[in-house]
Parts: structure tokens; C-alpha cells; sequence
């Protein structure tokens, strides 16, 4: 029904905002990843999931499209609801939630209140083939991309050319090790070196 909207942020909680769109409020429930990227008093974009159900009518926001594409995959799977596919994204942005499934990460999952060891093992199986043919680190449209994200795209291929598979690369790699490189022949070298220490 809604692709976004777009207006300005008059109210902002844990579990939702409200944007003022042409003197209209609109009630939008989000996540904290959402959250955190909001700024009260500014004009914000959320683009939006309609939730219709007999009684209950509610708009679902997010700040990008990835975290929405997200969050229905995770709707599509027996047993999370809205709460707890909003709870899973407040834990994990969406790189890091991918990772977890692509490599099976069940003690990393149920680390999410009321996602038990079951649930877990089932959001694994359901979504491991439809989110594990994706980049691990998400692909942006150049024009928005900042310089980190390129940088973690660049790493993740001049991984896989040197012969890693997925499951090696996402294992290797953490964000916290783009942080220090000013660039991917750096990057590179800072990785390959951390590999050979893990030996």
C-alpha cells in the first residue's frame, strides 16, 4: 500500500516514531537499528511494510530497503511475527544477521529474547539458500554509498579471487577489521596476515 513516507520526525520511541506528513501523524513501528539513524525534528524517509490483518492495521518502517527486504524473509518463516522479525533487527543489522545464517550461527541467534534454539534452527534452514547467495556484505547503488561499504565489498571479492568461499571469508572477517584500513590493498594485507596468525 506504502513504499515510504516521507515527513517530519514530531515523535520518537524505542518501538515507534511518528512522522508529520503535511499535518498528518502517521504511527510507524520500527526497529532500533532504525531508531538509532533518526533524528528527531528531521525531515526522515521510512520505507514501509503494511501490516493488515482483520484487527489490526500497522505500518512497519525501516530506514533502507535491505532491512524491509529483511524483514520479510523473516516473516515468511513458521513462527516469528512482527515482534520478534523487529526484535531480530534490533540485535543484528542486516550484514551481520546473514552472516549468522549463511554459516548456521544458532548460538548467536537465540541470543534474541523469546527466538529459542527451534525457532532458530528453522529461520536457518528456511532462509539459508535465499539470503546465502547474497554478497555477506551488502551491495548499495554507488551514488549512496559511503566509503566503508565499498571497502568491505572490494575486501569480500579480493577474498573470494584468492580462492575463499563464503563461509571462509564471513568467518574471517569482521567489521571491526575495515575500521583501521585506508584502503583495499591494506585491507587485503591486514586480512591475509590475520589469517596466517589464525594457523
Amino acid at each position: 500500500m506504502y513504499e515510504y513516507i516521507k515527513g517530519v520526525l514530531e515523535t520518537k520511541k524505542t518501538e515507534y516514531v511518528a512522522l508529520d506528513v503535511n499535518g498528518v501523524g502517521y504511527m510507524v513501528h520500527i526497529s532500533l537499528k532504525t531508531y538509532d539513524k533518526l533524528k528527531l525534528g528531521a525531515q526522515e524517509k521510512l520505507y514501509i511494510y503494511t501490516y493488515v490483518k482483520e484487527d489490526s492495521f500497522k505500518l512497519i518502517g525501516f530506514y533502507d530497503e535491505r532491512e524491509r527486504d529483511m524483514f520479510k524473509l523473516l516473516l515468511n518463516v513458521n513462527g516469528i511475527g512482527i515482534s520478534l522479525a523487529l526484535a531480530i533487527l534490533s540485535a543484528f543489522d542486516v550484514s551481520d544477521l546473514k552472516k549468522a545464517i549463511v554459516n548456521g550461527d544458532i548460538n548467536l541467534l537465540i541470543k534474541v529474547p523469546k527466538l529459542g534454539k527451534k525457532k532458530a534452527e528453522k529461520l536457518i534452514v528456511d532462509l539459508r539458500d535465499k539470503v546465502g547467495g547474497l554478497s555477506i556484505f551488502d551491495v548499495v547503488d554507488a551514488g549512496d554509498a559511503d566509503e566503508k561499504l565499498r571497502l568491505e565489498e572490494d575486501l569480500y571479492l579480493a577474498l573470494e579471487s584468492l580462492g575463499y568461499s563464503k563461509k571462509e571469508i564471513s568467518s574471517i572477517v569482521r567489521k571491526e577489521d575495515i575500521d583501521g584500513y585506508r584502503d583495499i590493498e591494506e585491507a587485503v594485507k591486514g586480512v591475509l596476515k590475520k589469517i596466517q596468525i589464525m594457523k
